[in-house]
């Protein structure tokens, strides 16, 4: 990454002008140098192992907007003239007149792209001599959508996102899928597989167990513009066409919203899903979220359903992966966003609670002009206060300040059926607050002056630290283990007074400290 941010500074002039024109002209050799790859060097295995493709996909993570508009030839599958301004061939098997050709067959003339795919499925045409126009075979098409960076040739198609630094690559093969059978066959719409037998010899989805799943979500209409919509079954108004295809905003179509306005797209099908990186988005049914993003529907429901990382509950994974500033939503996901939401709230309204009580609701963070929580108490409660997920009530609960937790540096790896609240876990009868209940109720770690996290062996409860430590600390006799105030860990601290301001038993005992809330406002 450090390489990366280096060579965009150095594009953008910041060591001096001589080495951003220098640095843009490395970037450009290094995108074009796949127009002049040797056809014997373009199969996959060979391209793999060359310095080529890795290099271009390098330079896609430094494309700036500049880049991308100097590189692009502006003629793969797209304008009616060629570079010296001549009208390029258009497609025999089309009756529009418009439908550029790139394929010149001996037997059928001109054709696109998708009809020389087609008509030579058959294995009789097989046999057609084919080549491609030699204007389209040197012509490049480079994007810049939404950070990711795409070369398109009509042999392949690389794309890389500079922000993860991930990379997908497709390679096309220009005669089309091969065909096992005689007779025309189908192609799959999610794999691209052809056949002419089975499944694929009645409709366009294969008898792959990934393909049918996919094809139970997506939706059955056809657009306006010819091409199968790439959304999601039952949506109020259908996606717009993955594959470009303009349709005039106020139709009413089914790719409008309610209002007739055409609902528009910063990606199309050839880019990649930025959650699972390994496919191109027209691969599965595709929703757009509120903030206009595209996804694979089946990867946001795992990104939903995985929920976070780590024991303490946070709610980044409920942001968009592209922004990051807006909550993934879509009416197809409002089953699993459900208990989501339900959470989000009761931490939230825990959280501010608990800063009432502290006496930080109007702390300078808060109050302060310009800082990164002004005037968002709810979210600065959340960031400094951290919560677990209790394994047998399956509501949040308390477990300390999230700063003790990141000096920490704790793994990611636990049992979850170790986190317990303090009511679940009610080993010394605890006094019940008749205010709250037990919903606040919290446990001093049996080797330290904080908080309990974990509810461990049925009989103990940890902090984070010495639950990571536990086999050592379980080992200590009691006797020997370290008098109040003591810190994580079993570390005795200086001085003679207890982080957590009550009297407690001696350290290896357990103790209930009560209900958190009322604790801190000295009214318990």
């Amino acid at each position: 990454e450090p390489l990366f941010r280096s060579l965009k500074d150095m594009t953008k002039g910041t060591i001096s002008e001589a080495w951003a024109d220098v640095t843009k002209a490395g970037i450009g050799e290094a995108v074009l140098s796949l127009t002049r790859q040797l056809i014997q060097n373009r199969a996959m295995v060979t391209s793999l192992h060359g310095p080529v493709i890795w290099l271009s996909l390098a330079s896609l993570c430094v494309l700036d907007e500049e880049d991308v508009k100097r590189l692009s030839s502006g003629r793969w599958g797209g304008g009616s003239e060629t570079a010296d301004g001549k009208k390029k061939p258009v497609c025999d098997n089309h009756d529009d007149g418009e439908t550029v050709a790139i394929i010149e067959c001996d037997s059928c003339g001109n054709l696109c792209g998708d009809c020389d795919r087609i008509l030579h499925l058959n294995r009789k045409a097989k046999s057609h001599q084919r080549q491609i126009f030699k204007e389209e075979e040197e012509a490049i098409k480079v994007d810049l959508h939404e950070g990711c960076g795409r070369i398109k040739l009509f042999w392949i198609t690389a794309l890389a996102d500079s922000r993860t630094l991930k990379a997908m690559v497709e390679f096309r093969d220009p005669a089309g899928p091969a065909s096992g059978g005689g007779g025309v066959a189908g192609v799959c719409r999610f794999c691209g597989n052809a056949g002419s037998s089975g499944l694929l010899a009645m409709g366009n989805v294969c008898a792959d167990s990934d393909c049918q799943e996919r094809a139970q979500a997506v939706c059955t209409k056809t657009l306006s513009c010819g091409h199968l919509c790439c959304g999601v079954r039952d949506e109020v108004s259908c996606l717009p066409c993955l594959h470009g295809c303009k349709v005039v905003s106020g139709g009413g179509g089914d790719e409008t919203d309610g209002a007739g306005e055409l609902r528009k797209l910063t990606q199309d099908g050839d880019d990649m899903c930025m959650i699972c990186y390994s496919e191109n988005l027209s691969a599965a049914p595709v929703i757009q979220l509120e903030c206009g993003h595209l996804f694979h529907y089946h990867c946001s429901e795992k990104v939903i359903n995985k929920r976070w990382n780590g024991p303490r509950i946070t709610f980044r994974f409920l942001m968009c992966p592209i922004c990051e500033t807006k909550q993934i939503k879509h009416s197809s996901l409002a089953d699993p966003l459900k208990p989501m939401e339900k959470l989000y709230e009761d931490v939230r309204r825990k959280a501010l609670m608990r800063l009432e009580y502290d006496n930080l609701h109007q702390c300078e963070a808060i109050t302060t002009r310009g800082l990164e929580f002004y005037k968002k108490p709810a979210e600065f409660a959340m960031k400094r206060y951290a919560y677990y997920v209790c394994f047998k009530c399956d509501r949040a609960y308390y477990g300390g300040e999230a700063r003790c937790i990141e000096q920490a540096g704790l793994s990611d790896e636990y049992d979850p059926s170790e986190l317990v609240c303090g009511g679940c876990s009610d080993v010394a009868s605890a006094q019940v607050c008749s205010k709250h209940g037990t919903d606040y109720l919290e446990y001093k770690c049996r080797y330290c002056c904080t908080v309990a996290v974990f509810f461990c062996f049925g009989t103990t409860h940890f902090c984070s630290t010495c639950h990571d430590d536990f086999q050592r600390l379980t080992g200590i006799d009691k006797s020997d283990l370290p008098q109040c105030p003591v810190g994580p860990g079993a570390r005795p601290l200086d001085g003679s007074e207890c982080p957590l301001h009550v009297k407690h038993p001696p350290t290896g005992e357990e103790f209930a400290l009560g209900c958190g809330v009322c604790r801190n406002a000295q009214t318990f």
